[in-house]
């Protein structure tokens, strides 16, 4: 309904038979009216939308906050420490892979250094190996041709390879033994060097105990 300014305004206006700029002003705050009612209704609306921010506040000024219960809390507490428990799972899980991955590169880095290394011993062996062999036959040409000196020196160079080889110091005291049995030198040298072989290679006893028989002056 209108109000009773209104109702007089337009009384009045009938009285006076207004004209078109007369109706404006009627229209114009008929369109007032409107939006003042809009605005009305916005004030309502913004006031609903802090009802929620009202209703926290007390009387004295102070936020209601609802406390938890003990079960809201114990239940709070569980699930701090299952996802704690998650945590720490996934973290030894990462740790297990990382150490794993540098253990198996670490095995595989010293598994290939080991082989490296027995690959160039082997190598080294062998060239080792191929000298003796090559100054062995050298010496034994000496020997055949009865150049013992010779076969000596070659036989020598042969023991500084493999000092320990047998074959090679029987044939250095054998050498020694034709060279003190036909030219009488180096027979006290001779000598030393089979009591040492005794010693060495007692199982070789009766091939050694030959070549002792051919040093008559120096036993």
């Amino acid at each position: 309904m209108y109000s009773i300014e209104y109702m007089q305004f337009v009384s009045l206006f009938k009285m006076l038979g207004g004209g078109g700029s007369i109706q404006g002003m009627i229209t114009s705050l008929s369109n007032n009216k409107k939006l003042l009612r809009s605005k009305k209704l916005f004030k309502k609306e913004r006031t609903f939308l802090n009802i929620k921010k009202d209703s926290l506040k007390t009387s004295k000024g102070k936020l209601n906050v609802k406390k938890a219960s003990k079960e809201e809390l114990e239940q709070i507490r569980k699930k701090i420490k299952k996802q704690k428990r998650k945590e720490n799972a996934i973290l030894i899980c990462i740790a297990v892979v990382i150490t794993s991955f540098m253990t198996y590169f670490t095995f595989n880095l010293i598994q290939e250094n080991t082989i490296d290394k027995e690959y160039i011993q082997t190598l080294k062996f062998k060239e080792k190996e191929k000298d003796f062999l090559i100054l062995i036959g050298k010496g034994d040409e000496w020997f055949e041709k009865g150049k013992w000196s010779n076969s000596i020196f070659y036989y020598k160079q042969a023991k500084e390879i493999f000092a320990k080889n047998y074959d090679i110091n029987y044939r250095l005291v054998r050498s020694y033994s034709f060279l003190c049995e036909n030219e009488f030198k180096n027979c006290h040298d001779t000598k030393e060097l089979l009591e040492n072989l005794f010693v060495l290679f007692p199982e070789k006893e009766t091939e050694l105990l030959k070549i002792k028989d051919k040093l008559t002056y120096e036993y």
